[in-house]
């Protein structure tokens, strides 16, 4: 544990080294921050908040996906590496993203309960950038019935409710720790998303046997080894032109099994997003 510590204290101020390296070469090129800034930017504004900075340990534990006390290069996402000790990773480009403009008050405040949940206890949640994905894909397909497997503190849970308020569909996610449960109660409801979510406690493998409806849009995000499972079972309740999206198809590595389940069904079509940090793969099932 000393070690580790000792490392993620070596990392952060690199890290803090990196920021402030590379906002004054963006300033000078007009150019994006570091892509090693993205482990840590939540927000998505291209710096770190006080916030972000007390959370970036307990991110750097979380990349040491061998539990061996270090965090070395191969388990950083792609494209966080430095390249050359600090700048650019390999494969980025200019950095378009803008922070999402509300459209209207309940917008406003699922945003504001976003924000103040990133303060809190917040365990394995999406980053920005992917819970945008999350919700345009939702209100894209229209969803009525979203099933998410891994509530965790609800985060992504608040990007779905986004979509289905304009939807009018529910989101039933399924988790099987009480108290992250109770976190993401409270979340959804200084959001003001309640009314719109249905959490469904204990284990995902045996509560999916709850579903007997048609299903829009599936996210797994629980359990790694279990992805095969999940899809499994819910794939044939996943309607014709619906999506199953699944997190971490980058970091942590995904399970084989599902891997190879989604690129070998002449039924699905696969892409796969957001691969220089935790990766999401978007599955369509074709009509």
């Amino acid at each position: 544990m000393k070690r580790l510590t000792g490392t993620i204290a070596a990392i952060s101020a690199a890290v803090l080294l990196a920021q402030a390296l590379s906002a004054q070469q963006a300033k000078r090129a007009g150019g994006p921050a570091s892509p090693l800034i993205r482990l840590f930017d939540t927000d998505g504004d291209g710096s770190l908040s006080a916030a972000e900075i007390d959370g970036a340990a307990a991110k750097l534990h979380a990349l040491d996906t061998n539990n061996d006390g270090k965090v070395t290069m191969d388990e950083l996402p792609r494209g966080a590496e430095p390249a050359g000790g600090v700048g650019f990773g390999p494969g980025t480009g200019p950095d378009l993203q803008k922070p999402l403009l509300p459209k209207d008050e309940s917008e406003s405040k699922a945003m504001a309960a976003l924000d103040e949940a990133r303060q809190g206890l917040r365990y394995a949640n999406v980053p920005t950038a992917d819970g945008r994905l999350l919700r345009q894909l939702t209100e894209a397909v229209g969803a009525k019935r979203v099933v998410e497997f891994g509530t965790s503190t609800g985060e992504s849970g608040i990007w779905f409710a986004l979509a289905l308020r304009k939807t009018g569909g529910h989101l039933f996610t399924h988790e099987i720790s009480a108290e992250r449960i109770a976190v993401a109660r409270r979340n959804f409801q200084r959001a003001g998303v309640e009314d719109l979510i249905t959490i469904i406690e204990g284990d995902g493998h045996e509560t999916v046997k709850q579903h007997k409806e048609p299903i829009d849009v599936v996210f797994i995000d629980a359990d790694k080894p279990g992805y095969p499972d999940y899809l499994k079972q819910i794939l044939p309740l996943v309607r014709p032109g619906g999506l199953i999206l699944a997190h971490n198809m980058h970091q942590p590595p995904p399970d084989p099994r599902y891997i190879e389940a989604l690129t070998t069904n002449p039924e699905l079509d696969t892409s796969f997003v957001f691969m220089d940090s935790a990766g999401i793969g978007i599955t369509l099932k074709k009509r």
